[in-house]
């Protein structure tokens, strides 16, 4: 509301599984990496923390060009706990638990810093002023599904 660059959301591709799952699902290139950096990420993890144990799981990786024009990628950091995008990530959950043919599904998380319309479809989580920085509104919306060719 004062003109600060911030979080506005997250827009993601839940597949149903484990971290494999999510790879097998992932054609190489930038995505794929992502996963599998992520996936060392976790192994490392749990190699320090014997016993390790976390309901959600989330690694965010950043990806692009350095200065000198290098391709980096690597993860930035872990998140074990509920966050921007959990409205998101429950919305998945929601529409596996009711669909067992479902494969994957895009969902993404809003944070919108003024009072919108939200789009017809969308589950609104909050809209109302925060003290600190006014005016706010979070939603979430399913953005596509993607069924399953095979028996599950």
């Amino acid at each position: 509301n004062n003109g600060a660059l911030v979080y506005g959301g997250s827009d993601l591709t839940v597949v149903r599984g484990d971290f494999n799952a999510l790879l097998a699902a992932t054609a190489s290139g930038p995505l794929h990496d992502a996963v599998t950096q992520a996936l060392a990420y976790d192994e490392a993890a749990r190699t320090c923390y014997p016993g390790f144990f976390a309901s959600r799981i989330n690694y965010d990786v950043v990806q692009g060009l350095n200065a000198s024009g290098q391709w980096c990628s690597g993860v930035l950091e872990q998140s074990w706990r509920i966050g921007g995008a959990s409205p998101a990530e429950i919305a998945a959950l929601e529409a596996f638990q009711t669909d067992e043919q479902l494969h994957s599904i895009r969902v993404s998380s809003h944070e919108v810093h003024r009072h919108i319309t939200c789009p017809p479809h969308a589950r609104v989580h909050f809209r109302g002023v925060d003290p600190d920085t006014g005016p706010i509104t979070k939603y979430s919306t399913i953005d596509a599904y993607e069924y399953s060719t095979s028996p599950a």
